[in-house]
């Protein structure tokens, strides 16, 4: 097949692409490289069946170019910082509903027939049924990250019933890994980085919490695009098991080999934290995928990736 994967040089997307190139599909990669970075494709830019496209895709033109002549589109690309959600209230807008409309009405005007969409298990909520269940009932949302996430599986369900298209969401919980350059465990190590002595940790540390290795995540895409068969499909996707936020700090200091004073404390207005679901993952279990990597094996690679990588660190994202 020819796909196209939008946010290719991104965390989740630059091993989309790795593992799509890998099953021996032709794969166009799209990237503005405000957060993505340019070495998280350098095993891609080496095989002949990939192409780069460097543009934004808030411009309609450069979207509609990509488009052409492709048979799927993984829709990666998206603003995902909670954290700086108040303080740029249009960057959500912009990143996350305009830009999936635009990547929508392009797939409409070339005639590409299915769209695969990472979304966000932080939709359900306040939302206490436990595990939750893809039909479970959606809350007001109270962050305008997650209204325009909401908003934008609107218009992708509403856009394939009305013309065709086949869509598949996924609302991923907290997926971790090589190559992440934002999120909590990134916040932690970009801390212990500049100031190894100390850890400021927002939250309880008794706050529970789900990681998703990356791989793991891919996996599920992958194998729920050869099954799904209705108009829209939902999908959750998240670790059966749980770990305390105490226990992905201990496993942090521990893979850094560091023995800093950890202090835990409430978040504030402008922090907030997301709950963390226990996701009703049945709907995938049925197809045969079961994640592969425990909480502790997927921070501590993260935690190793990092230590080795100080330049996303320096940087942060």
């Amino acid at each position: 097949m020819r796909l196209l994967v939008t946010g290719a040089a991104g965390f989740l997307g630059s091993h989309t692409v790795d593992r799509l190139l890998a099953e021996g599909h032709e794969v166009i990669g799209i990237d503005n490289f405000i957060t993505g970075k340019r070495e998280f494709l350098a095993d891609a830019t080496a095989a002949p069946r990939f192409q780069l496209i460097l543009g934004d895709l808030f411009d309609f033109t450069t979207v509609s170019e990509a488009c052409q002549g492709v048979d799927a589109v993984f829709h990666l690309a998206a603003h995902s910082n909670l954290h700086d959600s108040a303080e740029f209230p249009r960057r959500d807008l912009d990143q996350n509903v305009i830009v999936t409309w635009n990547v929508l009405e392009a797939m409409r005007r070339h005639g590409v027939a299915t769209l695969v969409y990472a979304s966000t298990a932080s939709l359900y909520g306040s939302n206490t049924q436990a595990p939750t269940p893809e039909t479970a009932g959606l809350p007001i949302q109270t962050t305008l990250l997650g209204a325009s996430k909401l908003a934008a599986e609107a218009f992708i369900t509403a856009y394939a019933h009305t013309y065709g298209l086949r869509a598949l969401l996924f609302r991923l919980a907290t997926v971790v890994g090589e190559r992440q350059s934002h999120g909590q465990l990134f916040q932690f190590c970009r801390q212990l980085r500049h100031h190894p002595g100390h850890l400021d940790v927002p939250g309880d540390p008794a706050l529970r919490h789900c990681y998703l290795d990356v791989a793991d995540c891919v996996d599920a895409m992958l194998l729920a695009l050869g099954h799904a068969t209705a108009p829209v499909e939902l999908y959750n996707v998240g670790a059966p098991q749980f770990c305390t936020l105490a226990d992905a700090i201990a496993w942090t200091i521990s893979e850094l080999q560091l023995q800093p004073a950890v202090r835990y404390h409430s978040s504030s207005a402008s922090l907030p934290i997301s709950p963390t679901h226990q996701l009703d993952c049945s709907k995938l279990n049925n197809l045969g995928w079961r994640p592969q990597t425990g909480p502790e094996a997927a921070v501590r690679r993260t935690v190793r990736y990092l230590a080795a990588h100080p330049s996303l660190l320096a940087a942060g994202c």
